[in-house]
């Protein structure tokens, strides 16, 4: 029978949570309670699923927000919970699911669409780059001593209730958008749903969360969400201390929360699953090399408007760049674009003059978030341009801090 594409409807609810839970690997109702918390608020139209007969074989689903981009902020699409039943791979159903999908969100006129990837081989054929990486650590609580110059704190760190912590911290976070790239907004839900939940299972023999603010001369300035496993090897206590997030808005603020995170008691190890990769813990510590640090791939960023997405970023020099963007999957990104900086702002159109660069969509969305720079990608063969118009590029796409998305979606 032929495969047949449509958009989701209310009743397709409990099909796209089995669906999610056999993909992802999940069990059923675990997957229903995760998504409960989305149900309200979930746009069943921005979702398209794959039907052999009546069984859903293949969806993919987005969710309109806000990214910070160098000196901005634009729409994007976060494309999520994509799954394909294992009985009907090698089919085209996952292609064609994505086609479908980014002729919808160029049409809802959002220029990116972005995205965390299961597998880090997918998603590339679809014109989508690595455009943020974070790092797992641990260390030893042994090792975690500062150096002697590291930012004084004249501030406290305290418990915080997590209604107190709901009033307080969004306005936190936002402010750390501010000067992040790749950070997406947080709506109420997902703070009560996932960051804050009224309701938490613990799992693994870890402890509910806790939260801890930080307040200094101006109010609260950062915060943590973190938990805790006693474990007693032959009476010593070696427990572990897992950090769900730490937002800190100034060296002082990641100063006293990473040192009370370091001086629980009972703790042997502390563990962070997603940290930004310029993170100033490693040249905090008066012996580095115990922080264990562990790269992976995290946000992944699809051009859809190459002008648009130009011109609602920042750069930090002048510049006149011409690039010829190549789109393998669609007609979205290709095109020869004039790329004109002055005082920090772009103006992009599409223009006959001779390129400077050979970019194809991909490297585009690698680029744009200033993680890589276009002349690593010409070593590794996925950029094209004589060595000046590659340092020009490099200049033109770079930026002060790291991108990072603090936020799985």
């Amino acid at each position: 029978m032929a495969i047949t594409y449509r958009v989701l409807t209310e009743d397709d609810w409990d099909e796209w949570i089995a669906g999610n839970a056999r993909g992802f690997l999940e069990d059923p109702e675990g997957a229903r309670a995760w998504a409960e918390p989305i149900r309200p608020h979930f746009d069943f139209d921005r979702g398209i699923a794959a039907f052999d007969g009546d069984e859903m074989v293949g969806k993919t689903h987005s969710i309109p927000f806000f990214m910070s981009v160098p000196g901005g902020d634009l729409p994007t699409a976060g494309i999520t919970a994509v799954t394909v039943s294992s009985t009907h791979r090698r089919r085209g159903v996952l292609t064609e699911l994505m086609r479908r999908q980014l002729d919808d969100v160029h049409g809802r006129g959002e220029p990116l669409a972005a995205l965390w990837a299961s597998e880090s081989v997918i998603y590339g054929r679809f014109g989508y780059g690595m455009a943020a990486q974070s790092d797992r650590v641990s260390i030893d609580r042994r090792h975690t001593e500062f150096r002697s110059d590291a930012p004084e704190a004249p501030g406290e760190v305290r418990f915080v209730a997590p209604d107190a912590a709901l009033e307080r911290w969004p306005a936190i976070h936002d402010r750390l958008r501010e000067s992040r790239p790749g950070m997406m907004t947080r709506f109420p839900y997902l703070w009560r749903g996932f960051v804050i939940p009224s309701t938490e299972k613990p799992e693994d023999g870890f402890t509910k969360r806790l939260y801890v603010e930080y307040s200094g001369r101006e109010g609260p300035e950062g915060y943590a969400i973190y938990t805790t496993k006693a474990d007693w090897p032959e009476g010593v206590p070696r427990g572990t201390l897992r950090l769900h997030e730490l937002v800190a808005l100034n060296p002082a603020a990641e100063t006293a929360l990473w040192r009370y995170l370091f001086g629980v008691d009972l703790i042997g190890t502390i563990q962070a699953d997603n940290r930004p990769p310029d993170d100033p813990l490693f040249w905090m510590l008066a012996d580095p090399r115990h922080l264990r640090r562990i790269p992976r791939d995290t946000l992944w960023v699809r051009i859809l408007d190459v002008p648009r997405a130009f011109e609602g970023r920042a750069y930090l020099t002048d510049a006149r760049l011409v690039l010829d963007v190549t789109d393998s999957f669609g007609p979205w990104a290709a095109g020869r674009f004039e790329l004109t900086v002055e005082n920090g702002r772009a103006s992009c159109r599409p223009t006959d003059a001779s390129p400077d660069v050979t970019i194809g969509a991909d490297a585009l969305g690698a680029v744009y978030l200033g993680d890589v720079s276009p002349s690593v990608l010409a070593r590794a063969g996925r950029v094209s341009g004589t060595p000046e118009a590659l340092r020009l590029a490099d200049a033109v796409f770079r930026w002060h801090t790291a991108p990072w998305c603090i936020d799985e979606f």
